[in-house]
């Protein structure tokens, strides 16, 4: 590292990354280089965790799956980078796709949905989801079009 680089008398940290929280920010800066190593590997593997793919959790209330196609091996990487494509597309976007396509960004199911009490011609559908982990790592669907 040359002088040049860095100033060892600077006792200023870096700058945080845009929109990170103090709350964030601040016992962070508290912490020795242990934790903080600690911290990053704690982080990485958090984020592994939170974009790991669907398996499959059988009936969610969101009517009874007739039809299921797992989401394709992707890296972690590319896993995030579908999500965040999938949740900037509209459904008519998505209407557009074929099951094959879609995927990529997580499991496909087939549903039939119940409308509710008294309904004689329940369940209805048959209706395409794409079930997929979101930005928080929670598993959640959206809609795809009729099958």
């Amino acid at each position: 590292m040359s002088t040049e680089d860095s100033n060892p008398e600077d006792d200023t940290p870096p700058e945080p990354p845009e929109g990170l929280a103090n709350w964030v920010v601040e016992p962070l800066q508290a912490q020795d280089v242990g934790a903080l190593e600690q911290i990053i590997s704690y982080c990485e593997e958090l984020i592994e965790h939170k974009t790991r793919p669907i398996a499959s959790q059988g009936d969610d209330n969101e009517g009874t799956v007739v039809e299921e196609k797992p989401q394709k091996e992707q890296s972690p990487e590319e896993r995030r980078a579908a999500q965040e494509e999938l949740e900037e597309k509209s459904k008519e976007e998505l209407k557009e796709l074929s099951k094959e396509e879609l995927r990529r960004f997580g499991a496909v199911e087939v549903r039939k949905i119940p409308c509710g009490p008294g309904c004689e011609g329940c369940p209805h559908g048959s209706y395409i989801y794409v079930k997929y982990r979101n930005s928080k790592g929670t598993v959640t669907s959206k809609y795809a079009g009729k099958a």
